[in-house]
């Protein structure tokens, strides 16, 4: 597909992957298989290598998790060994990641990834714990300096973007950072006027719905036709998970989507809506989406609404599944359905 931006993957040495990779991906990606099979690990790989340009991506996967930073950067190395890089490819960039080893004996100082910039050119963006180590002058100057679990932290950032993508996961859904994120992501799409997509991809859910607007206590709330407005999270279950999806959708196009356990805090009854609504607006938008569940609810609806509606956007091929399955020696390997062999496999599965 030469509409989508990243049409396969291969990663070595990352978290629970020692090799793994996916030949060919889709637009529309559900990923499942048992707990502590990898699909949050992917997710992630798909994160950092979308991000390569920032050197503190990284970090994200930390915070995320509520993992605390200190000495445990070989976390991110398959078995904690960092005497192999990160690598992480598809057909149209790759990155490496490789360690900073330590003035002393006990943890790392760092990282660095290691890319190619437009220029054809391979260039090191360093990541530093440890704020008295020196680089040689191979590496790029690092320009971003923060605190981190009250460590400072030195990075670098080039100015330029792989293209646009959004990361979103059950640890921070319900944050303020996520909903003020949320909220400027929406403001933004009013700016551009195009808050009318996003009334007409909740239409299918709630008929009546004509304005969403945010109040001064940065509440979402939705004109239905009655006296006031009222906030969206009182319409039912998985409303405002729904616009929060599609307002990111919105704010990547041409990109990509990362959602963690899409199906988090949904009824299964509304998982119907949940993907109507996701395929029309990375229809309008030309976004790739990437997506774990733990639901065969979530399974089942993903494939019939897409049945359902692909005449609709002229598509024939746009959605797969991915389970991860582990062999006896924890080695990680991707099983691959298509739309047709997803509804006659999952009697097999155990998805949970």
């Amino acid at each position: 597909m030469d509409n989508i931006q990243i049409p396969n993957i291969s990663i070595s040495n990352f978290k629970c992957f020692k090799e793994f990779k996916v030949d060919s991906f889709k637009r529309f990606n559900l990923i499942f298989g048992k707990n502590s099979v990898g699909k949050s690990n992917l997710l992630e790989a798909l994160y950092l290598y979308s991000n390569m340009f920032r050197s503190d991506a990284i970090l994200a996967i930390f915070r995320q998790r509520g993992i605390i930073l200190n000495n445990n950067l070989e976390l991110i190395f398959h078995n904690f060994d960092y005497t192999k890089p990160i690598n992480i490819k598809t057909t149209k960039k790759e990155l490496n990641i490789y360690p900073i080893k330590s003035l002393a004996d006990y943890s790392l100082d760092g990282i660095y990834y290691e890319i190619e910039n437009y220029n054809r050119k391979i260039i090191k963006l360093p990541m530093l714990t440890n704020i008295n180590r020196k680089l040689d002058n191979s590496f790029i100057p690092i320009n971003n300096n923060f605190l981190f679990d009250n460590k400072k932290i030195l990075s670098s950032i080039i100015d330029a973007v792989l293209f646009n993508f959004a990361f979103i996961n059950e640890y921070n859904t319900f944050e303020i950072s996520t909903k003020m994120s949320t909220a400027e992501a929406f403001n933004k799409i009013q700016n551009l006027k195009m808050d009318k997509i996003v009334v007409d991809s909740l239409k299918p859910i709630i008929p009546n719905i004509e304005h969403i607007r945010i109040s001064l206590n940065q509440i979402f709330e939705a004109d239905i036709g009655l006296n006031r407005y009222l906030p969206l999270n009182s319409l039912g279950n998985g409303i405002l998970k729904i616009f929060n999806y599609v307002v990111k959708a919105l704010c990547v196009p041409n990109g990509v989507l990362l959602i963690d356990e899409i199906d988090n805090g949904f009824h299964y009854s509304s998982l119907r809506n949940l993907w109507i609504s996701l395929f029309e607006v990375a229809y309008r938008s030309n976004v790739q989406i990437f997506a774990t569940t733990h639901s065969y609810e979530c399974i089942k609806a993903f494939n019939d609404v897409y049945n359902e509606v692909k005449n609709k956007y002229n598509s024939n091929d746009d959605i797969q599944g991915i389970r991860i399955e582990a062999d006896k020696e924890e080695k990680y390997h991707p099983v691959i359905y298509n739309s047709e062999e997803l509804n006659n496999a999952m009697d097999n599965w155990e998805v949970r």
